[in-house]
């Protein structure tokens, strides 16, 4: 709840691991899909399922945001299955077909694993590095782990680094102004500021300003702002 005469500014971004895939992989697909501003996880049931997308069912989509969060996450046909309650045999032919709709995701993972495996580590966007030793284990399921954290790094990995940069150049910019808003906390893709009344307008424009620019993202980061009495309203 925000102390008297004092907002809370909520800033999230949207679907920013997919749009990193989107850009590191070049699938224009993705990218196009992101820069029509369409829902993603419905253009991707459309093409998965290869369906109108007017005629696709809340289950159908949902089938797609599963896959596509489970291309991010690295997930198996099991781990789909499992999530979808659906046989292993189903949930390989919802990742191959994903994979045949969208080939250079397809080469993505392929090129990230194969560079990972030589270097012994993923690296992010930004460059910082996660060493990957699974990827050289005898064992087959050690390395499919290895793999799976290898891809998931890129995504997850570089999302955590373009919110830290997004942090610094929003905290020195309301110190360059004099602002007395405050960053409060940041959970996962999302920041969450006290501003005082006066200053609510002004801020909103400048994190959003500061987290869209904190990496040239193809498609561009978008960031949804909502601002409340509590964090549940600011997040409404």
């Amino acid at each position: 709840v925000a102390e008297p005469g004092q907002r809370l500014l909520s800033a999230d971004y949207s679907q920013i691991e997919l749009r990193i895939l989107a850009h590191v992989s070049g699938e224009p697909k993705l990218r196009e899909a992101f820069l029509r501003g369409e829902d993603i996880h419905t253009a991707t049931a459309a093409e998965v399922l290869g369906k109108d997308p007017a005629t696709l069912t809340k289950d159908e989509r949902n089938v797609a945001k599963m896959i596509n969060f489970g291309i991010v996450y690295g997930i198996s046909a099991f781990g789909l299955s499992e999530n979808l309650d659906i046989p292993k045999e189903q949930a390989q032919q919802y990742i191959d077909a994903y994979l045949a709709r969208f080939p250079l995701v397809q080469a993505f993972i392929a090129r990230t694993i194969t560079q990972a495996s030589e270097d012994g580590f993923a690296t992010s966007l930004l460059g910082r590095r996660r060493p990957v030793p699974e990827l050289r284990a005898s064992n087959r399921q050690t390395r499919g782990f290895g793999e799976r954290v290898a891809v998931n790094f890129v995504m997850q990995g570089s999302n955590a680094d373009i919110i830290k940069v997004a942090m610094v150049a929003i905290h020195s910019r309301l110190r360059e102004e004099g602002r007395g808003a405050r960053l409060v906390l940041q959970v996962h893709d999302e920041l969450l500021l006290e501003v005082p009344e006066t200053e609510v307008s002004a801020v909103r424009d400048l994190v959003r300003e500061e987290m869209v620019g904190a990496y040239p993202l193809d498609p561009p980061l978008a960031v949804d702002v909502g601002v409340g009495d509590d964090w549940a309203e600011a997040k409404a």
